[in-house]
């Protein structure tokens, strides 16, 4: 039930633009017809109506009103319905029929689906540490692990229900927003590169300045770029596997509960 309902929400999500395209046709032949007085005599509700049954060629041509105009509107709404709805459902079909094959797209809709959850920059030996212990210690978190390497989660062992892949450069706005930080609780910048994580904490917290962000950095002196008075959310530690478990006692998540402010 609950992966039915988090497929439903990803659907909504990706379709939105369509659904809010096909409520603007039928508000707009609504308004046409009570302009142009179609039908007589009938309210703003039922116009409505008559619009919505137009989508399938039904209702409209009851021999009430022969008007050019509701003509007109019986043969043009239910092609644009067609055309809005249609690609919608066209776009997500495909998706989500190919999602095995090809999961990049399908990954995108899920985590935005997602808050309250972590984000893991980096799919080396670290970031691999710090995913098991993430799963140890936080069971109903989901982990969102972004790296440029296609197929890294694979590669790594790093599956299972509530781990997503995305792939891309975690220094990318586009990136961190495919990943949802604006909506995660934590942020765990652990590639191999002081300055890519360091580029990136200032990017996360363009996006969502109340977030958790812990920055791997291999010289501490670089860590005096950010001030930590000023952002006290921000936390840096040592590049080593070792530090995984000493960072995720730190943190705190809970899937689910959007972090304040995001």
């Amino acid at each position: 039930m609950r992966d039915s309902l988090r497929d439903i929400r990803i659907v909504l999500r990706s379709v939105w633009v369509n659904l809010a395209l096909f409520a603007g046709l039928i508000v707009c032949a609504t308004v046409v017809m009570l302009a142009a007085g179609c039908f007589p005599g009938k309210s703003v509700g039922e116009l409505l109506v008559k619009a919505l049954y137009m989508t399938q060629i039904e209702g409209a041509m009851d021999g009430s009103s022969q008007h050019p105009i509701t003509v007109a509107l019986v043969y043009m709404v239910p092609v644009l319905t067609v055309l809005i709805l249609g690609e919608g459902a066209l776009r997500v079909a495909g998706i989500y029929l190919n999602r095995k094959r090809d999961r990049g797209e399908w990954e995108k809709l899920m985590t935005q689906s997602l808050s309250g959850h972590a984000v893991v920059c980096g799919a080396g030996e670290l970031g691999r540490a710090l995913v098991t212990r993430l799963r140890e210690r936080h069971p109903g978190t989901s982990i969102v692990v972004v790296d440029k390497q296609p197929g890294a989660l694979g590669e790594l062992g790093l599956s299972g229900e509530g781990i997503h892949g995305i792939c891309g450069d975690m220094t990318s706005h586009e990136t961190l927003r495919d990943a949802n930080v604006g909506k995660c609780c934590t942020v765990i910048l652990a590639s191999g590169s002081d300055a890519h994580n360091l580029e990136a904490a200032f990017k996360v917290l363009e996006i969502n300045p109340n977030a958790d962000i812990h920055v791997r950095l291999y010289r501490s002196h670089l860590s005096r770029m950010m001030n930590t008075a000023t952002y006290p959310n921000i936390h840096f530690f040592c590049p080593y596997e070792s530090a995984a478990e000493a960072i995720i006692g730190d943190i705190a998540c809970a899937e689910g509960k959007p972090v304040a402010g995001a």
